[in-house]
C-alpha cells in the first residue's frame, strides 16, 4: 500500500512537472516581445508608486474594477519598471500555474467520480495539456495587458478545488477557502461572477446535502457582499444612461432587434474558435450567416443529450462553457470594448479541455474496449496536443511587436475601425506617415463610428501632422477632436506637445515663441482637470515654464516627477533639469 502511494505521488509530481514545463516552452517566444497595444499605458496606471495609500487601489467607482490585477502589474512595475521581459515571464507563470489547477482539479473530481476508472492520472494529464496548449490563450498570455483573465482563471480554479474538498473530502475549511479564493477571483475580473452559479450546480449534481448547498451559497453570498461593498454602487449610473451616451455602458443599438442576431453570432463565433482555434484575430470581425445559427443551437441539443443519458460529468463541463461565456456576451452590446475578444474564452476553455478528453474516455461498462481503440483515443488526443501546439507556437508570431500584430489584425478585419487605427499608429511608430495617414482616413470614413471613435481618429491624424511639421493642419484637427470628444486626454497632450514644437521652432520672435509655451501650459493643465498625476504631462509642464523662466513651477512639476517614479527615464531627466536650476538660480 505504501509503495503504490509512493508511485501515485511519483506520477502525479512527473505529470506537474510535464505540464509546467511545456506551458513555458511553448510560451517561451512571448520573452522576446516588447509592449503591445496599450500595455505601456496599463502598467504605467498601475504602478503601485502611483498611489498615496496601498489600498486607494481597492477604492473604485469605474466600470472596470480589478484592483488584484493592479497590484500584479503594480508589483512588476516595481521590480522591471517597463522592461517587458517582466511581465510577460509572469503571464506564462500563471498561465502554467493555471494548467497545473487544471490537473489537480481533474484528479480530485475524477477519484470521486464512481462510474471512472479508479486510475485517471492520464486523463487529467492531457486536460490539462490541452488546455495549456489551446491557441485561444495566446492573446490573454501574450498579451501583458491580458493578466486578468490569467489571475481570475487562477482563483476561480482555486475555488473549485476548495469546493470539491469540501463536497467530496468533507473539509470544513473548504468553505472559507471557497469564499476567500472566489472573492479574489472578482477582484481579478468580474466575469468570475459566474463561479457562483457553477458551484451550486456542480454541488446539485453531486447530490450534495441540503445543509451542505446552504453553506456554500452562503460562502459565495458573503464574497459577493465584501465584492459589492468594495465596488460600491456608483458605477452603476453608467449602466442606467442612455445607451449610446458618452461613459455609458451600453452601446446604441443595445435594446435593437439587431441584437438579438449580434449575440447569436458572438455566441457561435466562440464555439467556433474553440473548436477550430485558427485565424484568430485580436479584434475579429462579428460573423454572419446561418450556419452560426446552428453552430448556436448545437451545444444546447448536445447538453439537453447529456442530460437524457444522464451524462452529468460531460454534462456539467458543457454547461461551464455555455455559463461562463455569458459575461463575455454582454460586452457585445457594450460601447466600452470591442464586441469580440478571444481572451475572453480563457474561462470556458476550461470546460471544453476536460470535455473533449472525457467525451474519449471509456468508463466502467466500456472495459472490454479492444487495446486497438484505446490506442486510438490516444492517438486522437495527442495528435489534438500537437496540433494546438502548432497552432500556439504560429500565432504567438504575430504577437511579435506591435506592428506585426496590427498588420495581422488589419489585413484579416479591413472594416474594423479599431484595427485601422492601431495599425496606423504602428505605421506612425515605424515613422511611415503616409500609409499611417491613409490608415486613418480609412477608418474615419467608416460607418456607425462613436464620437470617442472620431475623437482618437482626428487625434491619431494631427500626430502624423505634427511629424511632417503641418502645425497648423495639426491645431486645426485637435480642435475637431476635441469637439467629437470634450473630455478626450489624448487630444490635451497632443495638443500640449504641438504647442511646445511650434513654439521650438520659432528663434527670432521671443514673444511669438513665449506665447506658443503659454498655449501649451494650458492644454496640459485641461488634460490634468480629468487625469491629474500623469508623470509625462508634469514633465511637459515643467519643460513649459523653464522655457518661460519660472524655476518655481518647473521645479515643482519636477519634483512631481521624481516622486511618482524615482526610478524612471523621467525622473533621471527631471533630477539633471533640477540641477539646472539650481545653477541658474545661484547666478
Amino acid at each position: 500500500m505504501e509503495n503504490t502511494e509512493k508511485t501515485d505521488y511519483l506520477r502525479h509530481a512527473v505529470y506537474v512537472a510535464a505540464i509546467f514545463i511545456i506551458s513555458i516552452i511553448i510560451y517561451a517566444p512571448t520573452f522576446k516581445s516588447g509592449l503591445i497595444w496599450d500595455d505601456q499605458y496599463i502598467i504605467r496606471g498601475a504602478s503601485l508608486i502611483d498611489k498615496k495609500h496601498p489600498y486607494d487601489v481597492f477604492i473604485s467607482n469605474g466600470l472596470y474594477y480589478r484592483p488584484l490585477t493592479i497590484i500584479s502589474l503594480g508589483l512588476d512595475y516595481a521590480i522591471w519598471y517597463v522592461n517587458a521581459i517582466g511581465y510577460h515571464v509572469s503571464n506564462v507563470v500563471i498561465h502554467a500555474a493555471n494548467s497545473v489547477l487544471m490537473y489537480i482539479v481533474s484528479v480530485i473530481m475524477l477519484k470521486n467520480w464512481k462510474f471512472f476508472l479508479n486510475k485517471n492520472t492520464g486523463v487529467s494529464f492531457f486536460s490539462a495539456l490541452l488546455f495549456s496548449l489551446h491557441p485561444i490563450h495566446t492573446e490573454s498570455v501574450a498579451w501583458i495587458s491580458g493578466r486578468t483573465d490569467l489571475l481570475a482563471t487562477c482563483f476561480f480554479l482555486l475555488a473549485f478545488i476548495a469546493l470539491l474538498l469540501y463536497l467530496h473530502e468533507k473539509k470544513r475549511e473548504g468553505l472559507f477557502l471557497i469564499a476567500i479564493f472566489f472573492l479574489f477571483s472578482l477582484l481579478s475580473k468580474e466575469n468570475a461572477i459566474v463561479f457562483a452559479v457553477l458551484a451550486l450546480v456542480y454541488a446539485a449534481i453531486v447530490k450534495a446535502n441540503r445543509k451542505e448547498i446552504t453553506l456554500i451559497s452562503v460562502s459565495v453570498t458573503l464574497s459577493l457582499g465584501v465584492y459589492v461593498f468594495l465596488r460600491k454602487l456608483a458605477w452603476l449610473s453608467d449602466l442606467f444612461k442612455t445607451p449610446g451616451d458618452s461613459g455609458a455602458f451600453l452601446n446604441k443599438e443595445a435594446f435593437s432587434f439587431a441584437t438579438i442576431g449580434n449575440l447569436i453570432n458572438a455566441a457561435s463565433y466562440y464555439y467556433e474558435k474553440l473548436l477550430c482555434p485558427w485565424n484568430l484575430n485580436i479584434i475579429p470581425e462579428m460573423p454572419s450567416g446561418p450556419g452560426y445559427f446552428i453552430l448556436f443551437i448545437l451545444p444546447c441539443v448536445l447538453l439537453a443529450f447529456f442530460i437524457l443519458k444522464r451524462n452529468f460529468f460531460c454534462g456539467f463541463w458543457l454547461l461551464w462553457i455555455i455559463v461562463s461565456m455569458v459575461p463575455s456576451l454582454m460586452i457585445t452590446i457594450s460601447q466600452i470594448a470591442e464586441p469580440l475578444g478571444e481572451r475572453y474564452m480563457y474561462i470556458p476553455s476550461v470546460g471544453l479541455s476536460f470535455l473533449i478528453v472525457m467525451l474519449l474516455k471509456p468508463e466502467k461498462q466500456h472495459l472490454t474496449d479492444t487495446l486497438l481503440t484505446h490506442h486510438l483515443r490516444i492517438a486522437i488526443i495527442v495528435t489534438l496536443c500537437i496540433t494546438y501546439a502548432l497552432l500556439t507556437y504560429n500565432r504567438l508570431y504575430d504577437w511579435r511587436s506591435d506592428f506585426a500584430l496590427w498588420q495581422d489584425a488589419a489585413k484579416k478585419n479591413p472594416h474594423s475601425a479599431a484595427t485601422k487605427t492601431n495599425y496606423g499608429l504602428a505605421l506612425l511608430s515605424a515613422e511611415n506617415y503616409d500609409a499611417a495617414e491613409r490608415q486613418f482616413s480609412e477608418a474615419l470614413a467608416l460607418k456607425n463610428l462613436t464620437h470617442e471613435n472620431k475623437s482618437m481618429l482626428l487625434n491619431s491624424m494631427a500626430l502624423v501632422a505634427i511629424n511632417k511639421k503641418n502645425y497648423e493642419r495639426a491645431e486645426a484637427l485637435l480642435y475637431n477632436s476635441l469637439r467629437e470628444n470634450i473630455r478626450n486626454v489624448a487630444s490635451y497632450h497632443t495638443l500640449g506637445y504641438l504647442y511646445m514644437q511650434a513654439g521650438s521652432q520659432i528663434t527670432n520672435d521671443p514673444v511669438k515663441r513665449k506665447a506658443f509655451f503659454q498655449k501649451a501650459i494650458k492644454a496640459f493643465e485641461e488634460s490634468e482637470k480629468f487625469i491629474p498625476g500623469v508623470s509625462d504631462v508634469n514633465f511637459n509642464l515643467a519643460l513649459c515654464y523653464l522655457e518661460l523662466g519660472d524655476f518655481k513651477r518647473s521645479k515643482a512639476n519636477f519634483d512631481a516627477v521624481i516622486q511618482r517614479a524615482p526610478n524612471s527615464g523621467l525622473a533621471q531627466k527631471s533630477v539633471a533639469f533640477l540641477s539646472y536650476i539650481e545653477r541658474k538660480g545661484s547666478l
